[in-house]
């Protein structure tokens, strides 16, 4: 996942927070982000006027000790004392009040997108796990991508959708970098994985793109072989069968339904005896908390679509 910067623009006008019963989900976040913002606000511009009376008071404080009287020395001294224990006095009270508005704006943020995520009457039993994280065995053994040295997940979901059960979450797969070179992730995005009853042997992976900027192609495929390309479609599978023999067309069919644009950079779907996952790629619009600006309504509301209409096709409903 990208790293979340603060970066935010002070000309932007932000409202006063609004009390949070009927609001829809954007509202909600909104509400939180606003507090969080007047919160940073605050506390920049009390650092701000600190930092100005600090290098004041050091200059004060070399100019009188630098003096030979003995009394403004003194004075020096004790300016000196004063001005160590303002700034320890100020850490100690505001050490925990911009953090404490972070985490709470993240909780509400991920709180009201799961109940907006989860909403259609098609989801039962949602339990969110907090502490939950994706193993890197798991999505390694998907067959998908190499080379990850680390996966980082959040916000993992066990849940139902129309009987069957799923396993959602927030994730990355990230692969070694260095000072002087930053190496992309080999993915970020939504993970969703559900059992199935198909027998076969082996797997098959579909690659759904942006024929335009393919972004998150699969680099774990070549011991398959390509059984159909097309400018935003890939199918992989073992040397000499059809998938068409194996994955019902209908599948097919409905996750060509999902538009690769926008924020949805990527889609693969792979499908083993038993197991099938979906890796939804999406851009930092999406998958960064919104600090400087309000959230993307449309985007997120598109996404939400976007991982239904997943599930509806790989657990054929």
């Amino acid at each position: 996942m990208s790293e979340e910067n603060i970066n935010v623009n002070e000309n932007e006008e932000v409202k006063e927070a609004t009390p949070v019963e009927n609001l829809n989900y954007v509202q909600k976040i909104e509400a939180a982000r606003a507090d969080f913002y007047k919160a940073y606000k605050s506390s920049r511009t009390v650092s701000n006027i600190l930092m100005f009376v600090m290098v004041a008071g050091i200059c004060g404080v070399m100019f009188l000790v630098l003096q030979n009287q003995k009394p403004l020395q003194i004075v020096g001294y004790v300016l000196a004392g004063v001005l160590l224990l303002g700034m320890i006095a100020f850490y100690f009270f505001t050490r925990k009040k911009l953090p404490n508005k972070t985490q709470n704006y993240i909780k509400v943020m991920v709180a009201s997108i799961n109940e907006e995520m989860f909403n259609d009457k098609g989801f039962s039993d949602i339990k969110a796990d907090p502490e939950g994280k994706l193993k890197m065995d798991d999505l390694v053994g998907d067959g998908i991508y190499s080379g990850a040295t680390e996966v980082r997940s959040r916000n993992v979901i066990h849940g139902v959708y129309k009987n069957h059960h799923f396993l959602y979450a927030e994730a990355a797969l990230v692969r070694p970098s260095t000072r002087k070179q930053q190496v992309p992730p080999l993915f970020v995005g939504r993970y969703v994985s559900v059992p199935n009853d198909m027998k076969f042997d082996g797997r098959y992976v579909f690659v759904f793109k942006n024929p335009k900027e393919p972004l998150d192609i699969p680099n774990a495929v070549e011991d398959l072989a390509v059984l159909e390309e097309k400018d935003s479609f890939v199918a992989y599978g073992p040397e000499g069968t059809k998938y068409q023999d194996v994955i019902n067309s209908k599948i097919i069919a409905q996750l060509n339904k999902l538009q690769i644009e926008g924020h949805l950079l990527n889609m693969n779907v792979v499908f083993w005896a038993g197991h099938t996952a979906a890796y939804i790629s999406y851009d930092d619009a999406i998958m960064s908390v919104p600090f400087d600006k309000p959230l993307d309504k449309e985007g997120f509301d598109k996404s939400f679509n976007d991982l239904l209409n997943c599930l509806k096709a790989i657990t054929m409903e």
